[in-house]
């Protein structure tokens, strides 16, 4: 029996529900993760996607193993100091014509006749 897609990622986060909702922060065992998976589906953790998806996770670094318990794996705080400021483009306006000036004053519409003129 072959799983789709959407099962697929319904089974990797239940996974990783399973290594977040620890209540040390040692981490869990693979059997901790098959008795979560088991009371969400029955035999769930038998079939051999199951697995494979556990490693795709240790090997994409969403989950770190640690004295041989998975544990999810937080990404590294940058320090503040080095961030880098983009600076803006010094091409501006582009889009629009290069030689037109844009204008200040407004042309009458030519369906209105001018204030000016009489009748």
């Amino acid at each position: 029996m072959t799983t789709t897609t959407a099962e697929k990622a319904k089974i990797r986060k239940w996974i990783l529900m399973a290594v977040a909702n620890s209540k040390d922060s040692k981490g869990v065992t693979t059997q901790h993760i098959k008795k979560f998976l088991d009371s969400k589906q029955d035999g769930l953790s038998s079939k051999p996607e199951t697995m494979l998806l556990l490693k795709r996770l240790l090997e994409t670094g969403h989950l770190a193993k640690k004295d041989g318990k998975f544990v999810i794996k937080k990404p590294k705080k940058k320090s503040p100091g080095k961030e880098v400021k983009r600076s803006k483009s010094p091409v501006k306006n582009t889009g629009r014509i290069a030689n037109k000036p844009k204008s200040t004053t407004k042309n009458p519409s030519k369906l209105q006749k001018p204030l000016n003129e009489t009748e």
